[in-house]
């Protein structure tokens, strides 16, 4: 077994050496972690089905657990090392807060952008199960293991084996909510979990469980009782400042503030994650709920909207916030919120360098919005002027969606030339009106399976 990190971590390390330094001129920061979203919880987000992050770990106590987040493991020390082990690797094999240290240190890679750092965490955790369960007992009377096994099951470890070590009775029955709270959690019993991890004071145990627990309580707590989400969330923010669980607790954290009408909270926690995890491999994940987080508020005040989104993004490469002005056009213009929309697609414009495919959706849905407001004549040109091969399938139905708008208000046009040769100017805001009427029933089509 005491090869049995390195193994795992190898290719990984050679992986991780190539990648820039992202943060690492900042002060250390406590233990990189991150979480798991139940079934039940991450099937009600208004998210992309990007992958849940791994949940978090712990090192351990007092110095055992810091720098973890820049140091790995002692078994993977070899691989950094060239090869020379070392006095301590060769007097014992790893213990399970060990193992748990190199799963923050692969947690810290993926909160970079390392995706292979998700296998190997994952290989990692498939390969110690057994090695915890066949444990001497004497391994858990240490505190620093009872907490590994605790935080190796919401880090997506097989709730096998706390089960099993509680059935055997290994574990110390003094933290047996913490054990029972963490099984039902994984196994998707919130009701039972948040039971049992309610009745733990957080202030009892060390700062990156206490985050974990903090964590899983937000995600819990943000369909039934979003109040209580947030300040859980905000817990565990505080906790473990620059670690995967604080970025999940900001991916969770920044819809659900909005949504209570806190809008300075959010946007105070969109700009934290994309100055701090633009990189993190499920950034898609929090730009698919932050672009409708700003559909949403657009639909009451879409300046305001747009001027709060100019400031969060701004940040960011000038092709991530064209990605995210074009999302949020797009789907402003599905939702039938054609001004936003509009402006939204503006703005993707008015940053030089997009590609052609991004300029041709762009242009789509800026022609698209403005169809009734516009003259009919030079919307047709501009959407005559779009490459159709540029678009994706979906958008190519936009495209079709607006041509038969365009159809659709030439009709009575055509129809009164034929009765009256000197017809009246058509009335903009009946124009309008259908206009909104045939973009709104095509949205209606693309939304259908």
């Amino acid at each position: 077994m005491k090869n049995s990190l390195r193994l795992l971590l190898g290719s990984l390390l050679i992986g991780a050496s190539m990648l820039p330094a992202r943060g690492m001129e900042a002060p250390a920061v406590p233990e990189a972690a991150g979480q798991a979203e139940p079934a039940a919880v991450e099937a009600t987000a208004a998210a992309s089905a990007d992958p849940a992050p791994a949940p978090t770990a712990d090192a351990g106590a007092g110095g055992e657990a810091a720098g973890a987040a820049h140091d790995p493991a002692p078994e993977a020390s070899t691989e950094l090392a060239g090869g020379r082990d070392t006095h301590w690797t060769e007097t014992r094999t790893p213990m399970p807060f060990d193992v748990m240290r190199s799963v923050q240190f692969l947690q810290d890679q993926v909160a970079r952008g390392n995706v292979r750092a998700i296998r190997v965490q994952a290989l990692l955790l498939r390969r110690f199960a057994r090695t915890f369960v066949e444990a001497a007992p004497e391994v858990w009377n240490d505190p620093r293991n009872t907490r590994a096994i605790v935080l190796f099951t919401f880090s997506g470890g097989t709730p096998d084996v706390i089960a099993t070590l509680l059935d055997q009775g290994r574990l110390p029955e003094a933290e047996r909510p913490l054990f029972d709270g963490a099984l039902a959690y994984v196994r998707n019993d919130l009701k039972t979990a948040a039971t049992k991890l309610e009745a733990i004071s957080i202030d009892d145990l060390e700062p990156v469980l206490a985050a974990q627990v903090s964590l899983a309580l937000g995600q819990i707590h943000q369909i039934d009782h979003p109040d209580k989400a947030i300040e859980d969330l905000a817990n565990a923010r505080l906790l473990a400042p620059g670690t995967l669980i604080e970025e999940a607790a900001l991916r969770l954290g920044a819809p659900l503030a909005d949504d209570a009408g806190a809008h300075d909270d959010a946007d105070r926690m969109a700009r934290r994650y994309f100055d701090t995890y633009h990189d993190s491999s499920y950034a898609a994940n929090f730009e698919t709920r932050y672009v409708a987080l700003v559909v949403g508020r657009a639909m009451t005040d879409p300046q305001a909207a747009l001027v709060a989104m100019d400031g969060v993004v701004a940040g960011l490469p000038t092709a991530r916030q064209q990605r995210l002005y074009l999302a949020a056009a797009r789907r402003s213009l599905v939702a039938g919120n054609l001004h936003f929309a509009s402006q939204s697609a503006d703005q993707a414009i008015t940053l030089d360098g997009l590609e052609p495919g991004d300029a041709a959706r762009a242009n789509l849905y800026r022609t698209a919005s403005a169809l009734g407001a516009d003259d009919q004549t030079a919307s047709r040109k501009a959407l005559d002027g779009i490459d159709r091969s540029l678009l994706h399938v979906e958008d190519q139905k936009i495209l079709d969606a607006a041509y038969s708008v365009l159809d659709s208000m030439a009709k009575p046009a055509l129809m009164t030339e034929v009765s009256n040769p000197a017809p009246p100017e058509p009335d903009t805001s009946s124009v309008l009106t259908r206009a909104r009427a045939a973009l709104d029933a095509a949205s209606k089509e693309m939304k259908k399976p």
